[in-house]
């Protein structure tokens, strides 16, 4: 029985949580399987079985599955509010000694009564208003808060003018193969059930902007995020022979100070503006110890988006790897003018900047390849090491193509990496779009007198999240192009590109209220998450229903 009130919210939330459910783990199935168990112990469920489902994500190795749950409104109708949430949580490696407890939030925090904390979470502590540990805050307690209104629901769908879906996926804290997994189901509900999506709500949990903000904030869309990479093709020689070589990391040096954190690239909306390019990883690719110079090297780096689209930012860094490469060709000039006064030797440097998309490469390399260069690279792809992570695996791709590639000058291929996660904002162009904002200003009005509440609209969730995929906010175009110069797609990563092209659904994020995702001192504000949040959702809910979408 699940009860739609604050104790019985706190207790499924408990319940949640008790799951250690690590992304990429058996834990996730764990979970899942916990999930859809509750849910089908609700009468609604036990009269209409085939509304419940554990659904299979497609070609995922370890086997995980989304839980899908859908309440349909009596009289029927075709409007559907999707909630969506994920069930996977990172690890606790930062919790030392008492990660054993870090799913236990009672015992959890009572324990931290007796360890030195920050000013701010000893100040939360001390309140009795905040339960700490791995999970409670991102996302369990949103999940639990789902669920209960979903089982409320339930019991009388004559009181619903929509349709409620609830999803709930792994992944999200890893590559979200959960929600790139829920796609092509949810595209098929929409065609074969006739269902009209209006909107889908996400109930991550908020947090304070700064030290002493007492806002409470609702999300409009969420911020995109895409990696470019700058792969460097260098000469080998030995030191004792400089002149003769290349070394890719000055060129990756040059690439590195013309990106990093530069504001030029910042992408942002009205009064909105997020993190510049920052370099995730930058290395050269040998792993023994030498004294000549290293043939090739590599970078990638995360850049946020609300605007821009794959085309453009790729059109970006071929700009920076053409300039960081005139700007090495300089380097080797001004040193070698250098070298010869103080040596009497002549050296001569004979590179010219080139550049190559990922696209640009694959495809040379196809027209040249004796055989299937697809069924060669799936076959390569499994001769790598497990320890691998998806990004290293592409990188290698590129090096094993490189070999079938006639010119060995000098060069970068520039191109993506995964995951990508497209950008989704309120434009308020659709009736859908703008019945959200309406009625989200009357939840903010009702927070302020029912609960003395101050809300305030962000257009775009800082962190990444699923609602990246109920939609593209571009052409189809536009993911051609990304999935044709990221390596490894459709192999080690993809997104279904003719199933997402279908979507176009407005989100929103509206959830209980917390402190430091991820951290030790991870944490969930109690009385506004399990008194305020639910009554926020529960009349959003209400009132978007009762709107036309025409």
């Amino acid at each position: 029985m699940i009860n739609n009130n604050k104790e019985g919210i706190l207790e499924l939330t408990l319940e949640l949580v008790k799951v250690p459910s690590f992304s990429c783990s058996q834990g996730e199935i764990e979970l899942a399987n916990f999930i859809y168990d509750i849910l089908k112990e609700l009468e609604y469920f036990q009269k209409n079985k085939d509304n419940l489902k554990l659904l299979e994500i497609a070609n995922d190795e370890l086997g995980r599955s989304l839980v899908l749950a859908l309440v349909k409104a009596i009289p029927p109708t075709s409007k559907t509010i999707v909630f969506i949430g994920h069930y996977d949580v990172v690890d606790v490696e930062n919790f030392g000694a008492l990660k054993e407890i870090a799913f236990d939030p009672i015992k959890y925090t009572e324990r931290l009564r007796n360890l030195p904390l920050n000013e701010d979470a000893a100040r939360d502590l001390e309140s009795g208003n905040y339960l700490f540990g791995r999970g409670i805050m991102d996302m369990k307690a949103g999940l639990a808060i789902q669920m209960a209104f979903l089982a409320e629901a339930s019991q009388n769908p004559a009181s619903l003018n929509a349709n409620l879906m609830f999803l709930a996926v792994p992944d999200e804290e890893n590559n979200s193969a959960g929600m790139r997994g829920a796609v092509p189901y949810l595209v098929k509900f929409q065609e074969e059930m006739g269902l009209d999506y209006i909107a889908a709500i996400n109930c991550e949990p908020s947090s304070p902007v700064f030290p002493g903000d007492t806002k409470r904030y609702i999300h409009l869309g969420t911020v995109g995020k895409i990696m470019p990479f700058f792969y460097v093709v260098g000469k080998e020689t030995h030191v004792a022979d400089w002149a003769d070589g290349f070394n890719p990391n000055l060129l990756l040096s040059y690439i590195n100070i013309l990106l990093e954190a530069k504001a030029k690239f910042i992408d942002g909306k009205e009064k909105q503006f997020f993190s510049p390019p920052l370099c995730l990883k930058q290395k050269d690719l040998r792993d023994a110890y030498s004294v000549t110079i290293p043939g090739k090297g590599v970078a990638y780096y995360n850049y946020l988006t609300v605007t821009k689209l794959p085309k453009k930012i790729l059109m970006e860094m071929k700009i920076i790897a053409e300039e960081a490469f005139n700007m090495t060709i300089r380097h080797l000039n001004d040193s070698a003018k250098e070298f010869c006064k103080i040596s009497g030797r002549k050296v001569d440097i004979p590179w010219k900047a080139k550049i190559l998309t990922y696209q640009e490469l694959f495809e040379s390399v196809k027209q040249n390849f004796s055989g299937d260069i697809n069924e060669y690279v799936r076959k390569f792809f499994k001769t790598l090491t497990d320890d691998l992570d998806e990004r290293e695996r592409c990188v290698a791709l590129i090096g094993e193509l490189l070999k079938f590639y006639p010119d060995k000058d000098p060069k970068v291929i520039i191109g993506f990496l995964p995951p990508y996660y497209p950008h989704r904002g309120n434009l308020r162009q659709t009736t859908k779009e703008k019945n959200i904002l309406e009625v989200v200003n009357e939840i903010i009005d009702f927070a302020r007198k029912e609960f003395g509440e101050e809300l305030e609209i962000v257009e775009y969730m800082a962190g990444i999240t699923d609602l990246s995929f109920f939609g593209f906010q571009g052409s189809r175009e536009e993911l051609v192009f990304l999935a044709e110069n990221m390596p490894g797609w459709g192999n080690l990563y993809d997104i279904q590109i003719e199933y997402l092209v279908k979507l176009d659904v407005p989100v929103l994020n509206i959830g209980p209220s917390g402190k430091d995702a991820h951290k030790n001192t991870e944490r969930l504000e109690l009385d506004y998450s399990f008194r305020v949040a639910p009554k926020l959702l529960k009349l959003f809910v209400e009132k978007l229903s009762q709107k036309g979408t025409k």
